[in-house]
């Protein structure tokens, strides 16, 4: 590995330019006049109700990577009042018996099925700060993303509603969204909100938009909403609650734990938590895998302490010098509390403080503020105390757009009471349509590492360059691909390398729905070197209920020969009970192995009962669970096991959780 800095710097200057020459044409932005109604309509699935025609329709949707009109059009219409906002999608289809829909489960992600999604961002910002997004699929099951990020229990997360009805010709889904449930200005006269429309079809494997953000969404291209008189009068309760008792048998002792979280709506912008012995009782986590890693695995987390309005308290993107608030970091929680919200139309800010039951406090602030559509910059801090031990944080980004072009940076400073380290980044790239590239510079420290920050490499200097490329065929068996090239190119303070090398890959999806990728990599690090393949197929790759893959990885990682195989397959069967099986051997210096074995019965919407067998290098772990949630009123689990233990635990609980 000879290649210098310069190379990677050449290399990335010659990609610019010629993307630069290619650069796609900026979309013209559309606009919809709001229509108040005199009353709600109902949502009967007529699209031929007087109330609904007396909305504009809006039409032109652009297929995003075309921009093409889409085989099979769509229609929109929009009213509101004092109440909610109320929208219309008309979906036509050729062959309405093609349309797929699976999913019963709210919240599900509905991968290669029918959906439609309403986008909306009531403070009108322009880059992507504020925005909620509703989505149903042609079952009417629903799912939501609620800008700021809200928590499972549906009384907290936001009680919204729609109906979808199957026609000759196509699908037609009513939504009602309330007020309530969003964040939203207040205003004497009337104002602009971001919108837009936006539909997949899973026949033809397509996404299609009233405002074409393109694939790599770019929220200064969505539609406008215009003169729009959101309600004086703020109709959500100013207190909820939410609380919830766990009460159960640990190797046959009797074991109880309680505890309740409040919210308190500041105003229609701003909301406060506090929460005691908040829930993170059976909490079912994400599961590392056995595949060889150079670094800690960044694990995501399911805990609703911190799913509640977790949107604020992320500063910075991935790929940079790390994260400075990793919630894995904190523990069992006495008592803990938040505010987050807009402080204004451009200004955000999320605050929280917690007391381990280790007897250690720990707090992290983020401060966000977007200054038009092309600027944004934050300073966040993070403090921890545990006796006379303490490790403070302060840092700050900056982020900045030119039409496609783009630049950030982040940096931080750690102050252990020792000594004084800094960290950060500086980007420069290009996102189009199609193309994404950059090159970024990152330092970090020998002795960085913040107890509440995630930061996968200490002692490290210098850049890599990073270019993705990813388009649809018109023709033939694929219906899209995508590559991509990562160049590493780092050094410890001392010189030795620490990453330096090429890894690339390529990826394809057939029109019959079979994903192939192939990766190389060839990197030098300061242990050893890896130099492999991994390829892997996966049959039915957008539907989870008859699913089969597999990924196979050799050569030599760490300078060490090395094999790794992942068999993965998932079906349903009887329509409600879903199978799903997960083998993966690693023959290393260490070899390992691991087995996840799933059954689950969705008894229906509401109820499911599922049991889960997880093998990890000899050690076994089993848990049953039945839970009744996802709706509003009490809801009830009852568990046998534990789902986050390495091996099986005596235990049964129970766990019933209340909102009010």
């Amino acid at each position: 590995m000879s290649a210098s800095p310069y190379f990677f710097i050449r290399k990335f200057a010659t990609l610019a330019v010629l993307i630069f020459l290619g650069a796609e044409a900026r979309s013209q932005i559309p606009e919809i006049k709001a229509v108040r109604c005199p009353q709600p309509p109902r949502l009967t699935g007529n699209p031929q109700d007087a109330l609904w025609l007396s909305a504009g329709a809006t039409t032109g949707f652009t297929e995003i990577f075309s921009n093409k009109p889409p085989e099979d059009g769509t229609t929109c219409r929009l009213l509101y009042d004092d109440e909610a906002i109320y929208v219309l999608f008309v979906c036509h289809d050729a062959k309405p018996e093609q349309i797929v829909g699976r999913e019963i489960t709210p919240e599900a992600e509905f991968k290669g099925e029918d959906t439609v999604t309403l986008t909306i961002d009531p403070y009108h910002t322009r880059n992507g700060s504020s925005v909620s997004k509703f989505t149903v699929n042609v079952l009417n099951t629903r799912s939501e993303s609620i800008a700021g990020g809200h928590s499972s229990k549906a009384e907290w997360r936001g009680i919204w509603d729609s109906r979808s009805k199957r026609t000759k010709d196509g699908y037609v889904v009513e939504m009602r969204i309330p007020w309530r449930i969003l964040n939203y200005p207040k205003s004497a006269k009337p104002i602009d909100m971001d919108i837009n429309f936006e539909r997949y079809q899973a026949r033809t494997k397509t996404t299609s938009q009233w405002a074409n953000v393109t694939p790599s969404y770019k929220p200064e291209l969505i539609g406008v909403l215009k003169g729009v008189q959101p309600p004086s009068q703020d109709s959500r309760s100013r207190w909820q609650f939410l609380a919830y008792d766990a009460p159960g048998l640990l190797d046959g002792k009797l074991a109880n734990r309680a505890g309740l979280d409040a919210r308190y709506a500041v105003t229609n912008q701003q909301s406060a938590l506090f929460s005691i012995n908040p829930d993170f009782v059976n909490i079912e986590q994400q599961i590392a895998g056995v595949d060889f890693v150079h670094t800690e695995r960044q694990l995501n987390d399911a805990r609703p302490f911190f799913t509640e309005g977790g949107n604020y308290f992320n500063p910075i993107g991935m790929f940079e010098y790390g994260v400075p608030f990793y919630s894995q970091r904190i523990g069992a929680i006495n008592f803990g509390s938040k505010f987050y919200g807009q402080l204004s139309p451009t200004a955000q800010l999320g605050t929280l403080a917690v007391n381990q039951s280790d007897g250690s406090v720990a707090s992290f602030t983020n401060y966000t503020e977007n200054i038009g559509t092309t600027y944004s910059q934050a300073i966040y801090a993070s403090t921890y105390n545990l006796g006379a031990a303490h490790d403070d944080l302060v840092g700050g980004t900056f982020n900045k757009k030119w039409s496609n072009w783009f630049a950030h940076s982040a940096f931080a400073v750690e102050d252990n009471g020792h000594s004084k380290e800094t960290a950060g980044n500086l980007a420069f790239g290009y996102g189009g349509a199609k193309w994404f590239t950059e090159i970024q510079q990152i330092w970090v420290d020998p002795s960085f590492n913040p107890i509440l920050a995630y930061v996968p490499w200490q002692d490290r200097r210098g850049a890599y360059t990073y270019t993705n490329f990813n388009d649809n065929l018109p023709n033939g068996p694929f219906h899209d691909w995508n590559f991509f090239i990562y160049t590493p190119d780092f050094y410890q303070a001392d010189g030795t390398i620490q990453e330096r090398g090429i890894q690339a890959g390529v990826n394809f999806n057939t029109r019959n729905d079979q994903a192939i990728s192939l990766n190389r990599n060839l990197t030098d690090y300061q242990t050893g070197t890896d130099n492999n393949y991994d390829i892997a197929y996966t049959f039915n790759a957008s539907n989870r209920f008859k699913q089969f893959g597999v990924e196979y990885l050799f050569g030599t990682q760490n300078s060490t020969p090395s094999r790794y195989v992942n068999v993965k397959g998932s079906l349903r069967v009887f329509h409600r009970i879903d199978l799903s099986l997960t083998h993966s051997v690693l023959a290393f210096s260490d070899d390992a192995q691991q087995t996840i074995a799933t059954v689950g019965w969705q008894i229906d919407n509401k109820r499911s009962l599922a049991a889960r067998l997880v093998e990890t290098n000899g050690q076994r772990n089993f848990f049953l669970s039945y839970q009744s949630s996802g709706w509003t009123g009490a809801e009830t689990y009852v568990i046998i096991g534990d789902p986050n233990s390495v091996t099986f635990s005596r235990r049964v609980s129970l766990k019933f959780v209340w909102a009010f």
